[in-house]
């Protein structure tokens, strides 16, 4: 895979889950951030950042519940950053959350969210507005291509092994499942949230208008301001030296 040229930030920089949701919830960034500092960087690096976050969106939210191997959290988020799924929600029941070498460099572009308890998890999500939809092999389940695009919607993958906690089910508005015709009966966790996401977010775009797919103006503009401080080490210097 090519790496990119114009990338400023190195991947050892990434940290994990817990401490970027800190940064993130904790951080402010100057309005006026994106118009000041973006000459800074390559035009190929200005293009691809402005390309990017027109293309994200809130239509789609991932949850991932006591995800064991790193690896697989790791690359739940980096198919929610290839897909345009803007927000992504962890929770530990049972397990800790642990990112790996798979996701340096994508947990800066990903609004992350930590959660205590599935409770929480749930208040959140419903407050945002969203329907819960859980990926579980059950007899009750729908294919995944009856799920309402026309609705936000938050899927939920829980453990590798366990599945979802119990506790999800008073709150699903439906559980569903990827249909499959082969001798295997179910898929890896990162594969089956990939294709989720590459579904339901290319369904979302062909159905709904642009300006309801995509991100409003303010949070795309707030987006940008955050994206390119986290490209630039000393920013507030940068800033201040060029404020006079």
């Amino acid at each position: 895979m090519q790496r990119d040229k114009d990338r400023q930030v190195s991947d050892t920089e990434l940290v994990d889950i817990d401490t970027l949701g800190v940064l993130q919830d904790q951080t402010e960034y100057p309005d006026d951030a994106w118009d000041l500092l973006n000459p800074l960087l390559t035009d190929a690096r200005r293009a691809r950042i402005l390309a990017v976050a027109s293309g994200r969106t809130e239509r789609v939210s991932l949850v991932l519940q006591d995800i064991h191997d790193s690896h697989n959290v790791s690359a739940c988020l980096r198919s929610a950053d290839a897909f345009g799924v803007h927000n992504c929600h962890v929770l530990s029941v049972k397990q800790r959350f642990r990112t790996s070498t798979v996701a340096r460099g994508v947990g800066a572009w990903l609004k992350i969210k930590r959660h205590q308890s599935v409770e929480e998890c749930v208040a959140a999500l419903r407050a945002s507005g969203y329907r819960l939809y859980a990926g579980v092999p059950a007899p009750t389940a729908v294919p995944l291509d009856k799920l309402p695009v026309t609705e936000k919607i938050a899927v939920v993958f829980g453990n590798e092994h366990a599945g979802i906690d119990s506790a999800w089910l008073p709150h699903m508005d439906q559980l569903f499942t990827i249909p499959m015709f082969g001798m295997v009966e179910s898929l890896n966790i990162s594969v089956g949230a990939a294709i989720t996401m590459q579904h339901l977010t290319h369904r979302a775009r062909e159905t709904l208008p642009a300006e309801t797919y995509h991100l409003a103006d303010a949070e795309r503009r707030r987006l940008l301001n955050q994206w390119i401080c986290e490209q630039l080490r000393g920013w507030p210097t940068i800033l201040k030296r060029m404020r006079g």
